[in-house]
């Protein structure tokens, strides 16, 4: 085994030397662009800097339960439960304060009644009775199993190829994270970092997942080309759709706090959601055009081309469901609240939150649509040497390994011995 790893690292030294200067070039990247977005006035302007911190639960100490009634029928009723809990981080981390949760009957939104064990978040308040209230349950640790347990499937299955998934996923989520967000946040020009975002995102995954290769190389010109029509179109469809970039309460309370442009993030949503289905479909055609051309005996540019094209059409129905399903399903409880609240249907269909989901899914499609012949020329124009044609290199009839040398036999011209 270990001769085995030294055999490998040492015919493959320049490949595994790219690949971590590649891995160390992105993570400085990301730590140069977080550097260049990140105030820390801006992040994390609520929530836990109000004192909440997280506790577990170890004794409910009481529940009372004040019931509401209406001409004798009972309407709701009110829950307030007294509890003891051990502070597990901070300052008062090991110490056991008692706390208050109160379930109100007309709440829209209700917490489940805290049980022994449970992992929770409380704040701190001024009140003389309880000091701390229930300010929400920790669901960090069942997130992080799931996230762990994702993680171990994708090495199982992938092995080499799922280390790489695992890192580029990781410097994905960073890249979203670390630079975008906080780039918005800070008000920065959102149009400019969201492409930002996206080109590292290609190339950083791209190269990390496919080495450097023409099919890498194809990949990457034909996901940026896709990305880059699906940007030009939104700006060019909002323009003429005259979008305001207003399309929930989100949007209301971001403008009341920041003063962005609502337009930019309606474009950065859709750049960010489309470049990752572009990005497969690209890397779907490019590996497949490069496995017809090894396998192929003559390929040619046209044939590539062809053969690209079909690839793509497989690929177009099964992707654009996936994106149009998936903005849907995200935003399904604001698209059935806007449903309820139109008279018709041409009336639903100029709403802008309903306007702004087709534009991300018809954008993101045509995007779709624009990066297979991309790819498709792109990749059969590596693959020939742009139509050129190899002189091909003289063949040493040695090199094959049934090759036999022929035996040698006397001329006929020549006198045999004894003549």
């Amino acid at each position: 085994m270990l001769q085995r790893l030294k055999t490998y690292f040492k015919t493959n030294r320049l490949k595994i030397a790219l690949y971590i200067i590649t891995v160390a070039v992105s993570a400085i990247l990301l730590v140069i662009g977080h550097k260049m977005t990140y105030q820390k006035e801006t992040m994390f302007l609520g929530g836990y800097d109000d004192g909440a911190c997280h506790a577990t639960v170890t004794e409910v100490v009481s529940s009372d339960v004040d019931k509401h009634f209406i001409d004798g029928e009972m309407i709701g009723e009110d829950i307030t439960i007294v509890f003891k809990c051990e502070i597990t981080d901070g300052e008062l981390k090991g110490q056991t304060v008692e706390g208050m949760e109160s379930i109100s009957a007309f709440d829209s939104v209700k917490l489940e009644p805290v049980k022994k064990g449970d992992k929770i978040l409380i704040i701190a308040t001024e009140d003389e009775e309880y000091g701390w209230y229930l300010y929400d349950y920790d669901r960090s640790l069942p997130l992080w199993i799931l996230g762990l347990a994702f993680v171990v499937l994708v090495l199982l299955f992938g092995r080499k190829k799922g280390i790489n998934t695992v890192i580029s996923l990781g410097f994905t989520c960073a890249a979203v994270f670390m630079i975008f967000v906080p780039s918005v946040l800070s008000e920065h020009n959102i149009y400019l970092w969201s492409i930002i975002t996206c080109v590292y995102i290609i190339a950083m995954t791209l190269t990390v997942t496919e080495g450097y290769s023409k099919k890498t190389l194809a990949a990457v010109i034909g996901c940026t080309s896709g990305v880059i029509v699906a940007g030009i179109l939104t700006v060019v469809c909002s323009h003429f759709m005259k979008m305001s970039g207003v399309t929930g309460d989100e949007s209301i309370n971001i403008s009341m706090n920041l003063y962005i442009d609502l337009n930019a993030l309606i474009f950065a949503g859709i750049i960010l959601g489309a470049v990752g289905a572009v990005m497969d479909v690209s890397v779907s055609i490019s590996s497949s055009l490069k496995e017809i051309h090894d396998q192929v005996e003559k390929p040619t540019f046209t044939g590539l081309v062809r053969s690209g094209m079909n690839i793509g059409r497989d690929i177009m129905g099964t992707m654009a469901n996936t994106l149009v399903l998936a903005y849907i399903g995200c935003e399904l409880s604001a698209t059935l609240l806007q449903v309820m609240y139109s008279s018709s249907v041409s009336t639903l269909f100029s709403r802008e939150k309903i306007v702004a989901e087709l534009l991300q899914a018809l954008v993101g499609s045509i995007g779709i649509l624009l990066t297979i012949p991309l790819t498709a020329v792109v990749s059969a124009a590596l693959y020939t040497n742009f139509g050129f044609k190899r002189k091909p290199k003289p063949q040493d009839p040695t090199a094959d390994k049934y090759y036999v040398e022929p035996a040698e036999e006397p001329s006929l011209f020549e006198k045999s011995d004894g003549q």
